[in-house]
């Protein structure tokens, strides 16, 4: 943490691990990896760099785990998070298209034969999409992806046939496969729904798509067993959708890149901050996929050099 304190350091998002209380920023300095811990109350100050910076690419070892290799150009980006030549070199690409393929490197095919679960979550929005997520990733797949409702609604014993039921519920149920960051940062600073109008609306989505999928004959036959299972959202993001639902949301104004801020941290919900800039001053929706890609600086926080809320609004 001292070294992101000193220079300035490569985000790769946030990270979030269920043996940890707080999510955390992922940084990287060099070769070396910086968890700044994102507790709840935390104050402190990013320096934010303007460019986008390739963050390298992906190798699955024989026995199904990753490993994370750097981009051997350093080389900066107009869009996206991979230079061209870290694309092609990622084996995780694979995964979109082996259940249709069937080609996939040995380490993918590995992580692939675990248990794999069918999710149908809904978001800030209203936008409810299904998805699919390892054993291992079970938790994690949901809270990196900011959903406010959701639940498990099937189990396969591999990675293939699950990826087999989200196409086909995308197909017959009409529920879409992604979700724009964009979209859910304007839906927590939206009102068209609150908390219990998107947990209905969860449910009968959830609900709708699992009886599709009773209706299929044979799924025992590929391990496949269906679940009503809720999904549990950690404490650090049930303070933004109280904050939701409450309407005391607003949007970070103007852009991040190439600024300094000071901030109070109040909750983590996916790839959204819930920041104040100090006493009397609003609570603010951060996007901090703006962060990834770039080089960071983390610091003590400064409050009186933003002026409180009148810097913000």
């Amino acid at each position: 943490m001292e070294l992101a304190r000193q220079s300035m350091a490569l985000c790769h998002g946030i990270g979030f691990s269920p043996t940890e209380r707080s999510p955390f920023l992922r940084l990287r300095h060099g070769g070396q990896w910086i968890n700044e811990p994102l507790d709840e109350g935390r104050t402190f100050s990013l320096q934010i760099g303007e460019t986008k910076w390739c963050l390298g690419y992906v190798r699955m070892s024989d026995d199904g785990r990753r490993s994370h290799h750097i981009c051997p150009r350093t080389k900066a980006l107009n869009s996206g998070t991979q230079c061209a030549a870290c694309r092609r070199l990622d084996q995780t690409k694979f995964m979109h298209h082996f259940h249709k393929t069937g080609e996939a490197p040995e380490g993918l095919r590995r992580y692939l034969e675990q248990p794999h679960f069918l999710y149908v979550a809904s978001f800030a929005n209203g936008t409810t999409k299904v998805g699919t997520t390892s054993t291992q990733s079970k938790w994690t797949r949901l809270v990196t992806q900011g959903a406010v409702s959701a639940r498990y609604i099937a189990r396969a014993a591999d990675g293939a046939a699950i990826r087999i039921l989200e196409d086909l519920v995308t197909e017959h149920c009409g529920l879409r496969q992604q979700v724009r960051q964009k979209a859910k940062i304007q839906g927590l600073c939206s009102w068209e729904h609150n908390l219990d109008s998107l947990e209905s609306l969860n449910t009968g989505q959830a609900e709708r798509a699992r009886a599709f999928l009773a209706a299929q004959r044979g799924l025992e036959g590929y391990g496949i067993t269906l679940l009503d299972e809720p999904w549990q959202q950690p404490e650090y993001g049930r303070s933004v959708v109280r904050a939701w639902d409450d309407r005391s949301l607003q949007a970070w104004p103007g852009g991040l890149p190439g600024r300094k801020i000071s901030l109070q941290l109040r909750g983590v919900l996916g790839q959204s901050l819930m920041v104040d800039t100090g006493p009397e001053t609003n609570l603010v929706v951060l996007d901090a996929a703006e962060l990834k890609t770039r080089s960071l600086r983390v610091g003590p926080a400064h409050f009186g050099e933003q002026g409180g809320q009148s810097s913000l609004f």
